[in-house]
């Protein structure tokens, strides 16, 4: 998908049939938190995740659920500096992030603040106030964000293999920046196999 002249969606397709969803934003984030942060995806979990179809959900309630987390993850529009795996190096190209999954170096919980701050400076949007934003909309201006703010930075060292800093100082100055800003909670998110279990 091209952003520049291709709409943002506002269905999923499960078994060759589009279904209207909930797009804006604020809806998403709730469903990553509801996702990362549920102990067991029970039946009740299950039925709140398909509250956000629109229409009637797809009678496969196992798609229904796949359609949701691939919108969620919003592969289609290659965020590539979220993605696993990015060749990509960092601003200052200081550290090499290969092969390295970036799952847990932000959480919309913890760095509620930080993100707000950064899209009121940097776009002058106010997501508070906002009516309406799409959640993809939202992802390209999040990844978009300059590396200067502090959200950014967050990023960064928490992704920061320490075993690649060979300087002993710098290891130690960047060891100290990561525990006062880790995460006080590993994100959960759930697989295809815990998606599995729900229906076992």
């Amino acid at each position: 998908m091209n952003i520049l002249f291709a709409p943002f969606p506002e269905t999923v397709s499960v078994s060759g049939r589009d279904y209207r969803i909930v797009t804006d934003f604020r809806e998403w984030i709730k469903l990553s938190e509801l996702l990362q942060y549920t102990e067991r995806f029970t039946v009740q979990v299950r039925d709140m995740i398909l509250e956000w179809y629109i229409d009637p959900p797809p009678p496969d309630e196992r798609e229904s659920i796949y359609a949701l987390t691939e919108f969620l993850a919003a592969d289609a529009i290659h965020l590539e500096s979220f993605r696993e795996g990015s060749e990509e190096e960092p601003v200052d190209g200081a550290y090499t992030r290969r092969k390295r999954s970036l799952e847990g170096v932000y959480s919309f919980r913890e760095d509620a603040i930080c993100i707000y701050s950064a899209f009121r400076s940097v776009y002058g949007i106010d997501i508070e106030s906002v009516p309406y934003m799409h959640w993809w909309k939202f992802l390209v201006l999040f990844e978009g964000l300059p590396a200067n703010t502090e959200i950014k930075e967050r990023i960064y060292y928490r992704s920061i293999d320490l075993n690649e800093v060979e300087d002993k100082e710098e290891r130690k100055r960047i060891k100290k920046i990561k525990k006062q800003i880790a995460l006080r909670k590993p994100n959960r998110v759930m697989d295809d196999y815990q998606i599995g279990d729900m229906f076992a």
